[in-house]
């Protein structure tokens, strides 16, 4: 009798652990918190062209995934204008080409592996108010995924417009507080063919920076985040994220020129 009551125990558990994996899975999850970490870095491919490099891990709560991604973007920079303008700089500043990877590690579904194409443009939109100058980020998406249940492959493409501006501290009360500054972005997302998973919609990043002497930044957002397809099962969810982003000082393979010294904006 004893062995029975044990094994019926036994069964209550397994039954129990089953059930509290598959409500994971199951559950709308219209409210959950993320954290995510990248490094990014910069390599000069020749005079005028650089590519930059983020590497980032995402973890989201409720366990329902971690994602790893690696993305590239070949910045050409643009130095001509419209002689009618009469701009100091040109409205153009580059146009981008990108390539990433990004995989996601599911607690209870079957992975998912995106590859992404990344063509953009970025230009500034004259000051409208003193002091601030506002960065326009315009790029096209074309996002290829593919879970390892061998369903194929489907595509999804999306438009990503950001707008950008970065506070200056301008009172340095010590000395730590001459590298303080204050990043904020808005973004929107507008999905042509939508993905099976993953399609953003509205992004606010606020922020704080430090940059160090050696052009070494550490920057820390509290982000809100509008997003479809979060899991099977989730329609629309909101998201909270605490993101770290750290920017190498050095730029590789610089051929003794210059290190560049403008604050990258977010992607």
């Amino acid at each position: 009798m004893k062995h029975k009551h044990l094994l019926l125990l036994w069964v209550i558990l397994f039954c129990l652990q089953v059930k509290a994996q598959d409500s994971i899975t199951a559950q709308d999850v219209k409210v959950n918190q993320q954290i995510w970490i990248d490094y990014n870095f910069k390599n000069r491919v020749d005079s005028t062209k650089i590519l930059n490099t983020e590497i980032g891990f995402r973890k989201i709560t409720p366990k329902v995934y971690n994602k790893f991604l690696a993305i590239s973007t070949l910045s050409f920079p643009h130095k001509t204008q419209p002689e009618f303008l009469k701009l100091k700089n040109p409205l153009i500043e580059s146009f981008e080409l990108g390539l990433g990877t990004i995989f996601t590690d599911n607690y209870n579904a079957d992975d998912n592996l995106e590859i992404r194409f990344i063509q953009g443009f970025k230009f500034t939109v004259p000051a409208l108010i003193r002091h601030f100058d506002f960065k326009n980020y315009v790029r096209l998406e074309e996002r290829f995924q593919t879970t390892f249940d061998g369903s194929g492959w489907t595509a999804g493409y999306r438009i990503r417009y950001r707008i950008s501006t970065v506070l200056k501290w301008k009172k340095h009360l010590v000395e730590f507080t001459e590298g303080i500054y204050f990043p904020l972005s808005f973004e929107m997302f507008f999905n042509l063919k939508k993905s099976d998973s993953y399609n953003d919609l509205v992004r606010i990043s606020p922020g704080i920076g430090y940059q160090l002497k050696n052009d070494w930044r550490f920057e820390l957002y509290l982000i809100f985040n509008e997003s479809k397809n979060t899991t099977e099962t989730s329609n629309n969810s909101s998201e909270f994220i605490l993101r770290i982003r750290v920017y190498s000082g050095q730029l590789k393979n610089k051929s003794k020129e210059k290190q560049l010294k403008q604050i990258p904006k977010s992607d």
